[in-house]
């Protein structure tokens, strides 16, 4: 009775899976026929120099066509999700096991996948934290040299011009 009722949640999630592994295709090519449609209106306004009434439409026209796309987007991430949500549903229903044998390999292979995604994780942790520290030099060899420059330009001020004439700082 538990085989049964595993493999009939076993059938109805890999169907809900295969149903939003469609609705995301056609999402994709919603996607792509918007992003043609856009390029198509972007072309008309270089190429057009049409009159300011049609310009704005062509504009009203982008904007919406681009709310679209954000939309689709967002919904394709939602729709993301909700996959791996159900993925993630599959991989737990398949915690039936026959043998003890079964249960560790099992358990080996879920932790290996656990362990790649900490991995991965720590990586993107790790590169982002270099990002950082090389913005962080860029931005302080940038406030060495204005800071050079500014001593530079202070001190030919006081060393040509008269103390009289230097009243207002140039900053």
């Amino acid at each position: 009775r538990l085989d049964h009722q595993t493999t009939e949640e076993r059938a109805m999630l890999q169907t809900k899976l295969e149903e939003e592994q469609k609705a995301r295709l056609d999402m994709e090519n919603d996607r792509e026929d918007l992003r043609r449609k856009l390029a198509a209106m972007e072309e008309q306004l270089v190429i057009g120099g049409e009159i300011a009434n049609n310009a704005a439409k062509h504009e009203a026209a982008l904007r919406l066509a681009n709310q679209e796309l954000i939309a689709k987007r967002e919904a394709e991430l939602a729709l993301t999700r909700k996959l791996n949500e159900h993925e993630e549903e599959k991989f737990n229903l398949e915690e039936k096991y026959s043998s003890l044998t079964d249960e560790v390999a099992s358990k080996t292979k879920k932790l290996k996948k656990l362990y790649h995604k900490y991995q991965q994780a720590k990586a993107e942790i790790k590169d982002l934290e270099h990002e950082f520290l090389v913005e962080k030099n860029e931005m302080f060899d940038t406030i060495r040299e204005l800071t050079k420059q500014l001593k530079l330009r202070d001190f030919i001020i006081s060393s040509f011009i008269p103390p009289k004439v230097t009243i207002l700082p140039f900053y």
